[in-house]
């Protein structure tokens, strides 16, 4: 059963990346790797914001880390239909209202 499930997720992937030019592989690193980085610039981020220092540099950074991947899908694809945009649209906001959240309640102080 998964040699079969693999050899779908495969062939999707080489037919969606050759009919809208995203590489799946690309946007796979994009997606994953970012995430260390996003977390430790969430840390920065939450440091200068909780410290009353500047936090445009760490909340841009943030940012860009957070719609990389998606950028990159926006960027090199091609004929997208507009499920994509939508579905893109819908995880970014569903990201942005998730981090917003975790970013207010560790910012206020603690009451333990």
């Amino acid at each position: 059963m998964f040699q079969t499930l693999s050899e779908w997720v495969s062939a999707t992937a080489v037919t969606l990346s050759g009919r809208y030019g995203v590489n799946p592989v690309v946007f796979g690193l994009l997606y994953f790797g970012s995430m260390p980085l996003f977390a430790l610039s969430l840390a920065w981020w939450l440091r200068r914001w909780r410290g009353g220092g500047s936090t445009t540099l760490p909340a841009l950074t943030t940012g860009l880390l957070f719609v990389g991947a998606y950028l990159y899908v926006l960027v090199a694809g091609r004929n997208l239909p507009l499920w994509v945009y939508v579905f893109m649209g819908a995880m970014l906001l569903l990201g942005a209202v998730t981090t917003w959240r975790q970013v207010q309640a560790k910012r206020a102080p603690s009451d333990r």
